[in-house]
């Protein structure tokens, strides 16, 4: 018997199987009829299938939805009982949850916007959203292991920062000094003259009055400190998008320039005369 959880991800993976189907053959005029319909059934196999990025995003979520259905269907929706019955026991061992909360999905889906817009601007951000999303998984699973590691959530926080701050913070204050350098050079080259002098007035100013805040408020919830982080971050990174899409501003030469444009790169050599002969 299929469970609640079960139903809608198979919904989904049916609904976007459909959509696959109708994108894969609108997208494929030049074939008609049985050979786009066989073509995007087999998945190009036996026919064409259309634009191929936009199919196999669509073919990628009905695989994922059919995973995590059966995934789900197989584990009762976490049910107590199944799970005891499953271990074949008569009550399931306690399970420590979680002491906070976990922002690895909103990095996640930080790092699969990325993905997406550098499928139409620049491969550069393909590779940006492909490291963000490895990195998300690989701490989110430390991270669930460290929180049931014992019954004691301080414990499992010094044991997660042990194993993990030797790697994190190296790792991650370059990649962000790197993903902050390239999308404000980004910004920077888009902008007017004028724009570029009244972010480099805004900026600071800003910066001043949040840490300004934040010391006169010295037992501020770490919440907030990591939303006011993650908001800069996503304006600074859209702000690079926008503006590696809308490419660099016209940048008029300087009078130097101009003059040295219409000028050849070397003279003509005077005639050198040796013995009363020239050269």
């Amino acid at each position: 018997m299929l469970t609640t959880g079960s139903k809608w991800f198979f919904g989904l993976a049916g609904a976007a199987l459909v959509a696959a189907l109708v994108y894969g053959g609108a997208t494929n005029p030049s074939e008609v009829g049985m050979s786009t319909l066989t073509g995007v059934i087999t998945l190009g196999y036996k026919g064409g299938v259309g634009d191929h990025i936009g199919y196999a995003v669509l073919m990628g979520l009905v695989g994922a939805g059919l995973f995590l259905g059966s995934t789900t269907a197989a584990f009762r929706d976490a049910s107590v009982e199944a799970t005891a019955e499953l271990i074949e026991r008569d009550a399931v061992p306690e399970v420590v949850a979680p002491a906070a909360g976990s922002y690895w999905p909103v990095l996640g889906a930080f790092g699969a916007g990325a993905l997406v817009v550098g499928l139409v601007t620049t491969p550069l951000l393909v590779y940006v959203g492909i490291a963000v999303l490895t990195a998300v998984a690989f701490e989110w699973a430390i991270s669930a292991w460290a929180e049931k590691a014992t019954g004691d959530a301080e414990v499992n926080r010094a044991i997660r920062r042990r194993v993990m701050m030797p790697v994190e913070v190296p790792v991650l204050g370059a990649l962000g000094i790197a993903v902050f350098v390239l999308a404000v050079s980004r910004i920077l080259l888009a902008l007017p003259q004028l724009g570029v002098y009244v972010l480099f007035a805004a900026v600071p100013i800003i910066v001043l009055v949040v840490a300004f805040a934040l010391s006169a408020r010295p037992r501020i919830n770490r919440s907030v400190v990591a939303g006011l982080c993650v908001v800069g971050g996503l304006a600074i990174l859209a702000g690079g998008v926008i503006s590696a899409a809308v490419g660099p501003r016209e940048i008029e030469p300087h009078e130097g320039e101009e003059e040295s444009e219409g000028a050849p790169l070397l003279a003509p050599a005077a005639p050198v005369v040796i013995s009363g002969t020239s050269r």
